[in-house]
């Protein structure tokens, strides 16, 4: 018998598609590379005056290719100043929807977020709830207000089962063709004891015996400081139009929508997670509006507890005496390189660049997750690939990995380990997908807002600390600072497929 005490469950094989580029190429910067190469070879002998000029081309074309600053292509660099320099000339950076602005529609939100307008549904239970329609790709994406049970009192058995069911839930996605996209949520934000003061007073009873009553105040002005708002929620952005039949119109595409919204509660609260219900448009409005301006958000937590509601019991029928959907973006933004300044805050986005190459335990997030000293909110974005897609693509990355290795031989290179590791990561994903495993792409955005210009650096500091001791790799994303302050948010926008629609 042997007492050896078993470890905890480390989880890991997070990898990213590589295509068959050669070295750290990716396949678009390699055809570039030979295209260069090969383009003044062919010159010389198919039209010679041209030969020069391409010599010439093809360095400064291969170096913005190769060349990398800070994890990315100086070409994409350059295209990127050369975008944001335009658009800062146009006057696209700036924002203004005060009272007095002329604006044919002055309820829109600013940058990539003005095509979403609230619709308010029926749940099917009695209550109403809110979907966010985007007028521009006719997505609909559905908020549900969560509080998950945390793994500090949990039980290792336990905590393994929801990981499993949260990875059953992501594999489900790739057979449901609506699914776009579905986004976590966790927004954290020190109330300074705010909270804690006012749910007392309301809870407070008249009645209660002048000792106790006593004893509860000293306690809540002991803590002042030490109390944080943490909200999670997870939004799923559905695309009606992937719907057979396709519905006729908007409230066709809602009642659609409306019919997968079960099934995802219930597995939810399979891993983990208490679903507290679906969010109202004066709830989305809040959230928002409490990003743009951070100020008022212990106002709205203390409008949202008078008579002895709590948050999450603000209802429909109150949210508009709170706040208006036309309410819920700033006054005022200004997008500038390195960060994103709107209304009474100035907010700092980073993209994930790397995850953990390591495996790790359940809880590796916690650091970055957990309440600190400036508002911090962390969405983690999966893009599911569909079922049918998803054997096709880990077939191709083997392949791939494969042709890179025949590269490295020929060319009488040795194969790094990080290449080994690599090939062998895809084929366990190949293994694991032709068990039932989910397949998709993911990353995560981090903001950090502040109210002061001299609190920022203390903020990045914290941010970038934190995201260490989480083994993840963040990347600040210079130059699209108000898009991905627009994807952090949760409430269905993804960069990544606009980028798509507008190339097509």
């Amino acid at each position: 018998m042997s007492d050896r005490v078993p470890g905890p469950r480390l989880y890991g094989n997070w990898r990213a598609e590589r295509g068959w580029g050669v070295g750290s190429l990716s396949t678009t910067a390699t055809v570039v590379v030979f295209g260069a190469v090969l383009a003044p070879l062919l010159a010389v002998s198919v039209f010679p005056p041209a030969a020069l000029p391409l010599f010439a081309v093809s360095p400064v074309v291969i170096g913005a290719t190769v060349v990398r600053v800070g994890g990315i292509s100086l070409a994409d660099v350059v295209v990127r100043r050369a975008r944001f320099g335009r658009a800062r000339a146009a006057g696209w950076t700036e924002w203004s929807g005060g009272v007095l602005t002329e604006h044919p529609r002055g309820a829109d939100l600013p940058g990539v977020l003005a095509p979403l307008c609230p619709v308010e549904v029926d749940d099917g239970r009695g209550g109403r709830h809110a979907l966010l329609w985007h007028r521009r790709t006719g997505t609909l994406t559905a908020v549900l207000r969560c509080s998950p049970i945390g793994l500090d009192l949990a039980d290792p058995d336990r905590a393994d089962g929801w990981v499993a069911a949260w990875g059953a839930l992501l594999a489900d996605l790739g057979y449901a063709p609506l699914v776009r996209h579905l986004s976590v949520t966790v927004d954290t934000a020190p109330t300074g004891g705010t909270s804690v003061r006012d749910h007392l007073a309301a809870a407070m009873d008249p009645a209660a015996p002048t000792l106790a009553a006593r004893i509860m105040s000293e306690l809540a002005e002991l803590a002042p400081a030490t109390t944080a708002e943490t909200d999670t929620r997870v939004a799923l952005c559905l695309d009606p139009n992937r719907a057979t039949p396709r519905p006729t119109d908007l409230l066709a595409s809602a009642v659609e929508v409306g019919r997968r919204l079960p099934a995802v509660e219930n597995q939810l609260a399979a891993c983990g997670v208490a679903i507290l219900g679906r969010a109202s448009t004066g709830w989305l409005a809040g959230r928002i509006r409490a990003a743009f301006d951070p100020e008022v958000r212990p106002e709205l937590s203390r409008l949202t507890t008078r008579e002895g509601r709590t948050p999450d019991a603000w209802r429909d029928r109150e949210a508009p005496e709170v706040l208006a959907w036309a309410d819920a973006g700033p006054v005022a933004a200004r997008e500038r390189w390195e960060h994103y300044r709107h209304e009474g805050g100035l907010s700092v986005t980073w993209g994930l660049r790397e995850a953990p190459r390591q495996a790790v335990t359940a809880s590796v997030l916690a650091p970055l997750l957990a309440p600190g000293a400036f508002p911090r909110r962390v969405t983690w974005l999966y893009q599911p690939y569909p079922a049918e897609q998803a054997a096709a693509r880990v077939e191709n990355e083997i392949t791939s990995g494969q042709v890179r290795r025949a590269w490295a031989e020929r060319t009488r290179r040795d194969e790094t380990q990080r290449e080994r590791d690599d090939r062998a990561r895809a084929v366990q994903s190949a293994r694991e997908e032709a068990a039932g495993a989910g397949l998709g792409r993911f990353t995560v955005y981090v903001t950090t807002t502040v109210t002061r210009d001299d609190h920022l650096a203390a903020a990045v500091a914290d941010v970038e600390q934190r995201a260490g001791q989480a083994k993840l790799r963040l990347r600040r994303l210079r130059g699209a600072q108000a898009a991905a302050f627009a994807a952090g948010l949760g409430i269905g926008i993804d960069p990544g497929d606009l980028t798509s629609r507008r190339r097509r």
